[in-house]
């Protein structure tokens, strides 16, 4: 049987101290790979946790296609075009009805503001109408809010309503009438301060483009 004894080998002078130099050398490296370790958690940690940057709105830079009675007009449907002149006239207003017989509203009497903008066709024909019917004068049994009720029954007559959104303008109400061309469509807008916004035109004018178009009214 071996004894332990029989494995005794001499040591060179200096191996002992070699080898203690290598125990400590791999001790250092362990503990600096474990600071790295750590270190590199608390890194992971703080990128995770610090705030993503706030991004800033994306803000349309699209010109108007133009104006009417303080309302920016934001869209054209395609193969129209607006034409620059404009139209504005004062009307008397009574129940349901806007007077339009060119005569000038008298004293007491109910009123409103008409602005007109028309986009034509490339013939020069006329195709769509934006018509803006403000409140200008109250009378007994005609306060701002009345005038505005008559305004959109005056605008609306023979039409039904088959739709209700909101538009940047208001609300806005999608109608369907039938003419001897077929049906029509309109959307009719009221604001917050009782502005009546008429988008309409021509029969073959679809419901999707006078949205559109309604859509892209603002206060400019």
């Amino acid at each position: 049987m071996l004894s332990k004894s029989d494995f005794d080998l001499p040591v060179p002078a200096g191996f002992a101290e070699r080898v203690g130099r290598g125990v400590r050398r791999r001790r250092r490296l362990r503990a600096l790979a474990v600071v790295g370790c750590v270190l590199l958690g608390l890194a992971g940690i703080s990128v995770a946790a610090w705030p993503e940057p706030r991004r800033a709105p994306v803000v349309s830079t699209a010109p108007a296609v133009g104006e009417v009675a303080g309302f920016r007009i934001g869209y054209a449907p395609p193969g129209l075009r607006l034409d620059p002149q404009v139209s504005s006239s004062v009307h008397a207003v009574t129940e349901n009805l806007l007077v339009n017989d060119g005569s000038e509203p008298g004293p007491g009497r109910a009123s409103a503001v008409v602005t007109m903008r028309i986009f034509v066709q490339a013939n020069g024909g006329n195709s769509l109408f934006i018509t803006v019917l403000q409140p200008l004068r109250t009378a007994p049994g005609a306060d701002r809010a009345t005038i505005t009720r008559w305004l959109s029954a005056w605008s609306t007559a023979g039409m039904e309503q088959i739709g209700e959104f909101a538009v940047p303008a208001g609300t806005a109400r999608l109608m369907r009438g039938q003419t001897t061309d077929g049906p029509k469509h309109q959307v009719l807008i009221t604001t917050a301060d009782g502005t009546v916004i008429d988008v309409s035109g021509t029969a073959e004018l679809s419901a999707a483009t006078l949205t559109a178009v309604a859509t892209g009214l603002s206060r400019g």
